[in-house]
């Protein structure tokens, strides 16, 4: 079973000096559709097809890293993802992905597993610690 709401991939080319890489070129499928950023509303049905393609790429062992408005393309009723962060899919970034879908979206977090956890306990103490330096919590 594949997954089909990723643009495809077809290049990416690196130049590097002393191995510094200082230029990336990528190619990648152009997909005509709407950007959800200029949807101005969601209904609940779109929102059930994020999470799902949400979903999917965890399954897939990727994450988005940044899923906002304008990473997101609908055409013919269809979601599909653009600009993955290539990262590795943690537990911490696949929860990071459902927190930032319950931030833009609205759509409920319901997996409360180790990675959502650690992610919790890392920004209460990084704002304990901004507190502490007496700086205001975010």
């Amino acid at each position: 079973e594949g997954l089909n709401t990723l643009n495809d991939f077809y290049l990416l080319a690196e130049r590097k000096t002393l191995r510094f890489v200082h230029t990336y070129i990528m190619i990648i499928e152009y997909i005509d559709g709407i950007e959800l950023c200029d949807m101005p509303d969601i209904d609940d049905a779109l929102k059930n097809k994020i999470q799902q393609s949400i979903n999917a790429l965890h399954q897939h062992g990727m994450v988005s890293g940044d899923p906002h408005r304008g990473n997101f393309i609908i055409k013919n009723g269809e979601v599909r993802i653009i600009d993955l962060s290539g990262k590795r899919a943690s537990a911490q970034r696949k929860a990071k992905d459902r927190i930032d879908l319950e931030r833009h979206y609205g759509i409920k977090n319901e997996i409360r597993d180790l990675g959502y956890y650690l992610l919790v306990y890392r920004k209460k103490m990084r704002n304990f610690m901004r507190r502490l330096k007496g700086k205001p919590a975010r």
